[in-house]
């Protein structure tokens, strides 16, 4: 005879067969059953709730804000590219301390590419900058 659980159940006043552990307990070395049916409730050891309902989905402290990158750009990719740069990395740490995750890593992810692009533009200025040098000193 089984219960609702699905585990078996002792008659009323037998005992159980010679080393069986009595019922409800479990056998030495074996991991404890989570409570509750199977297929009802949460999977055990879930956390409550559903996924982007206050339920974060990573580390929020482990997003990126690209500080130190924007600065570079801000020297290397020029003032506009520099000065948003900077405005967006402020805004993930904002983000970051309201805990609103989906925020703070999409500012993440625009930071990077506004730093991405004026590296780019940077570096190939640099380049054209240094040709041109060349070309110059040449030609005298």
């Amino acid at each position: 005879m089984t219960n609702p659980y699905g585990q078996p159940q002792q008659p009323y006043g037998q005992q159980p067969p010679y080393g069986q552990p009595p019922y409800g307990q479990q056998p030495y070395g074996q991991p404890p059953q989570p409570y509750g049916q199977p297929g009802y409730g949460q999977p055990y050891g879930q956390p409550y709730g559903q996924p982007g309902y206050g339920q974060p989905y990573g580390d929020i402290n482990a997003i990126p804000d690209y500080k130190g990158w924007a600065i570079a750009s801000f020297f290397i990719g020029g003032i506009l590219f520099g000065i948003l740069a900077l405005m967006k990395s402020n805004e993930v740490g904002q983000h970051k301390m309201r805990g609103d995750y989906q925020m703070a890593l999409s500012a993440s992810n625009t930071t990077k590419t506004i730093c991405l692009i004026g590296t780019i533009i940077g570096g190939l200025g640099c380049v054209f900058g240094i040709i041109w040098l060349i070309v110059v000193l040449a030609s005298i």
